[in-house]
């Protein structure tokens, strides 16, 4: 275990140092009563999209029965996404707790990361940062990305938000109380919930992306979520055959991608 544990925030250290590479600068953003973790270009593209990828849950639970002390993911899968993504105007954005010590801690309490991770204050830090992000980069455009619970937040925040050009989630927690179900896990009493909000949802063009072999976020989860919407108005679905939770989506993900695009 110590061993797979060491070799997953290896490969977050590699993560972040392609990051770097590209030349992507690491950021603490004041936003509401967090500091969230931010990677941004050094450099804008004027009248470029802002893309921002939000990260998924992180290392939120040691065990079924013990939250961590330390949600910073060990594999940053919504990061090695983003490096997947040749878009010029491109932000990472960490969940609240993640990346972050000391002062820049505040507000992190662990409920934020287990009951209340999709908090209505945490969306409104979220959107915080987004804003911020997007009258720096000049960008009229905005799209939200969001890997497993970080597609709960870019749905919740698009729900609060008019505007959101696009959501893409992939293997995203769509319905918060189909996937308490589908676990047998504790309710997430102060938690949102995206399947509450199709109606300010529908009209935003959505593309959600799951995994086959997806026995965290099974794909009756997102059919939940989708079987609330009109039948003429339900977003797309796309299952990814033989994929799982967490390896392996960025070796799809320019060809997903380029999917989305072609669909247009």
């Amino acid at each position: 275990m110590l061993l797979l544990l060491a070799g997953c925030a290896t490969a977050r250290e590699d993560s972040l140092a392609a990051a770097a590479r590209r030349g992507w600068q690491p950021e603490q953003v004041a936003a509401g009563p967090f500091t969230l973790f931010a990677l941004a270009p050094a450099h804008w593209r004027p009248g470029a999209p802002l893309t921002v990828y939000i990260e998924g849950d992180g290392y939120a639970w040691v065990n079924r029965y013990r939250l961590s002390d330390d949600p910073t993911p060990r594999r940053a899968v919504a990061l090695d996404l983003a490096l997947a993504d040749p878009a010029p105007n491109l932000v990472y954005l960490a969940r609240p707790c993640q990346y972050v010590a000391g002062a820049a801690r505040r507000g992190c309490d662990p409920a934020y990361w287990s009951e209340a991770r999709y908090a209505p204050e945490v969306i409104e830090a979220t959107l915080a940062a987004i804003e911020q992000f997007q009258r720096r980069s000049g960008a009229a455009e905005v799209r939200l990305v969001g890997y497993s619970g970080g597609g709960t937040v870019a749905l919740l925040a698009a729900a609060r938000r008019p505007g959101i050009a696009r959501v893409i989630t992939v293997a995203g927690v769509l319905d918060v109380a189909a996937w308490v179900r589908a676990q047998e896990v504790t309710p997430l009493t102060f938690s949102l919930d995206p399947a509450d909000f199709v109606a300010a949802l529908a009209g935003v063009p959505q593309v959600h992306f799951a995994g086959a072999e997806d026995e965290v976020v099974p794909r009756a989860v997102a059919q939940s979520y989708l079987a609330r919407f009109p039948a003429d108005r339900r977003p797309a679905l796309v299952m990814v055959p033989g994929q799982g939770h967490h390896r392996g989506w960025e070796r799809h993900w320019s060809a997903l991608l380029s999917g989305v695009e072609a669909a247009r």
